[in-house]
C-alpha cells in the first residue's frame, strides 16, 4: 500500500470487479477513498489500532489525527504521549491541519506521574471538549493501604496540571498521585471539574481568576489537603467527600444552589469552616460540626437539609447526637430533612431523644430506625 504521491483527496478512479488495485503498484482502492470515509472506518477501531495504520503508507499518516474522540484503554502510560506528539507534528506539517480533539479518554495500565504530565501537556492546547483520565485499574491494594494510612508518597510522583484553556469538562481519577493546579493560566471554557483519589500539598485554591466559568465541582478521596478555599461567582454545585486531613474550609459562592460536605474533617472533631452562599437550596453536612467554629451565612432559599448521621451503637454515639442537635439548631425551617438515625437500646437513648426533640427545628420526623421498633415523634 505504497503511495505514489497523489493528493490525498483526489477522486478515486472508476474501477470494476477485480481491478480494484491500480496496475503498476499505485495507490490501492481503499486509500483512494476521501478522508471522511477513512475516518469513518477508523472510528470502528480502538484508538491505538487506528494510530497503527500510519505505517501503511504516507496516505494514512494524517487520517487518524482527524479522529474527534480518541480513547486509549488499557495502554502503557507512555502511549498517549507518543500518539499526541505525532498528532501535534501532523497538525504543524500537513497541508491540512489535524482536527481539534473534542474528547480525550485515557485509562492506562500503570500509574506514572511523569508520563501523565507529558500527555496532559500535549493534550492541553489540542482539546476543545471533555477530558477523562481513569487510573483506577492501575491502583493496587498496596497503594490503597498507603492512601488510607498516614505515609505520603514521595515527591517524585507529584505533577502540576497544565492549563486546558478550551476544555469544557475535566474528570480525573488520579490513582493517589499528588496534584497541583497550575500557577498561571485560565481555564476559560471549563464548566465541570471532578478530581478523585489524589494527594494535595496542603492548600488548594479555586477562584474566578483561574476558573471563571466553572459551574460544577466534585472532589473526592483526597489526602493532605489541610486548607480548601473556593471563591467563585459561577459555581452552582459543590460536592466534597472524604477530604482526609482537611482542617479549614472556606466557601464564598453567591450563585451556589447545592453543597455537599460528606465525611470530611477526618482528624478533627472541631472543624473550622465559613460558608457564604445566599442562594443555597440543598445543603448536606455529614461529619463533625461545631457552632463556634463553623460559620454558616444566611441561607434564605434553603429547601433540603441533610444533617450529620446518628448511630448510638457506636462508642461516640452520644457525641454524634450532640453534633446533630447543634447542627439542626442552626436552622429554623426547611421543606425536606434528610436524617440517618439508628437508635440502639442504651442508657442514654431516651436522653438523646429528649435532647433532639428540644431542637428548634419545626419539622416532623419519621422513619427513625430503632433497634427494636419504629420510633416516630
Amino acid at each position: 500500500m505504497e503511495s505514489n504521491g497523489e493528493p490525498p483527496n483526489k477522486a478515486p478512479a472508476v474501477v470494476t470487479g477485480a481491478a480494484a488495485a491500480v496496475p503498476g503498484g499505485g495507490m490501492d482502492f481503499l486509500s483512494r477513498l476521501p478522508d471522511h470515509l477513512l475516518v469513518d472506518i477508523l472510528l470502528r477501531l480502538r484508538t491505538k489500532e487506528a494510530v497503527a495504520t500510519t505505517v501503511l503508507s504516507r496516505r494514512w499518516r494524517c487520517i487518524w489525527a482527524q479522529l474527534p474522540h480518541p480513547f486509549f484503554d488499557g495502554v502503557h502510560p507512555s502511549v498517549p504521549a507518543r500518539a499526541l506528539a505525532a498528532y501535534e507534528a501532523l497538525a504543524a506539517s500537513e497541508a491540512h491541519a489535524a482536527a481539534d480533539i473534542q474528547s480525550l479518554a485515557v485509562s492506562p495500565d500503570q500509574v506514572d506521574a511523569r508520563e501523565t504530565f507529558a500527555w496532559l501537556s500535549l493534550a492541553a492546547p489540542l482539546l476543545c471538549g471533555r477530558l477523562h483520565l481513569d487510573d483506577s485499574r492501575a491502583v493496587s491494594d498496596e497503594m490503597v493501604e498507603l492512601f488510607r494510612g498516614r505515609r505520603r508518597r514521595h515527591d517524585g510522583e507529584a505533577f502540576e496540571m497544565p492549563c486546558f484553556r478550551r476544555a469544557t469538562e475535566i474528570r480525573l481519577h488520579l490513582g493517589f498521585l499528588t496534584l497541583e493546579l497550575p500557577r498561571v493560566g485560565v481555564f476559560d471554557a471549563l464548566r465541570l471539574m471532578r478530581l478523585q483519589n489524589f494527594q494535595s500539598r496542603g492548600q488548594f485554591l479555586i477562584s474566578d481568576t483561574m476558573l471563571p466559568s466553572l459551574q460544577e465541582l466534585t472532589m473526592s478521596g483526597v489526602r493532605d489537603m489541610n486548607v480548601l478555599t473556593l471563591n467563585s461567582k459561577s459555581l452552582v454545585s459543590i460536592d466534597l467527600s472524604y477530604l482526609m486531613g482537611l482542617q479549614r474550609l472556606h466557601i464564598t459562592a453567591p450563585g451556589l444552589h447545592q453543597l455537599e460536605v460528606v465525611r470530611c474533617f477526618y482528624d478533627s472533631l472541631k472543624p473550622v469552616a465559613s460558608i457564604t452562599a445566599e442562594r443555597l437550596e440543598v445543603f448536606r453536612w455529614n461529619g463533625p460540626y461545631d457552632l463556634e467554629s463553623v460559620h454558616l451565612g444566611e441561607m434564605p432559599c434553603l429547601q433540603t437539609l441533610g444533617a450529620p448521621p446518628i448511630d448510638t451503637h457506636r462508642w461516640r454515639g452520644f457525641q454524634m447526637a450532640q453534633i446533630c442537635a447543634g447542627f439542626l439548631g442552626r436552622f429554623t425551617a426547611v421543606d425536606h430533612l434528610e436524617l440517618d438515625m439508628t437508635l440502639g437500646v442504651s442508657a442514654f437513648s431516651s436522653s438523646w431523644i429528649q435532647l433532639f426533640l428540644r431542637s428548634p427545628l419545626g419539622l416532623k420526623l419519621c422513619n427513625v430506625i430503632h433497634e427494636h421498633k419504629l420510633f416516630s415523634p
